[in-house]
């Protein structure tokens, strides 16, 4: 770390705001970058690098200079908000999956259905949303794999698992 850096983040740690954006707008582009090569996306790495200097500023004081580097702090930083970030997404995903699915079972009148629906509820979710991601949305393997952030193998698996329970429950064996 270069002196510079080390004076501003002392100044910044005692609450010297014109330090901090000072310190902050020097490592902007770097971090800005960084997500760029993550996201490959120039509009969500805009957005990571503002979320993590609003987080840097708020958790300034926490920084201590002799466990890592200041940039590799901001790193770790925007590099958590990416990855919770993709969480919330991947749940956002499955909620409206599953609400999609509620809207169409209240909607079919099949007594057919009836008990698949009743068997389908008899499954773990980690069975039952690749289940329903394969034979209700005709997802690829590959697609069902990105959205449920397993990979593909484990996708398999699961709706093996799941298919082989549905039989079970259905008495088709």
């Amino acid at each position: 770390m270069d002196r510079e850096d080390a004076k501003l983040i002392k100044q910044a740690q005692k609450g010297d705001e014109q330090a901090i954006t000072a310190l902050l707008s020097k490592h902007y582009q770097f971090i800005y970058l960084y997500f760029l090569k993550v996201t490959m996306h120039p509009a969500l790495a805009e957005d990571l690098t503002q979320e993590t200097m609003t987080k840097a500023i708020i958790s300034i004081r926490s920084y201590k200079v002799k466990k890592a580097a200041f940039s590799t702090w901001l790193i770790r930083i925007g590099t958590n908000c990416w990855l919770d970030g993709k969480r919330k997404e991947k749940r956002e995903k499955a909620f409206q999956h599953e609400q999609q699915l509620r809207w169409s079972l209240r909607h079919e009148e099949d007594t057919d259905w009836i008990e698949v629906k009743e068997a389908l509820a008899k499954l773990k979710d980690i069975q039952r949303i690749p289940v329903l991601l394969k034979h209700y949305y005709g997802y690829s393997y590959d697609e069902m794999a990105l959205i449920c952030d397993v990979p593909v193998g484990t996708v398999k698996s699961r709706v093996n698992a799941g298919m082989n329970q549905l039989r079970k429950e259905l008495n088709h064996d």
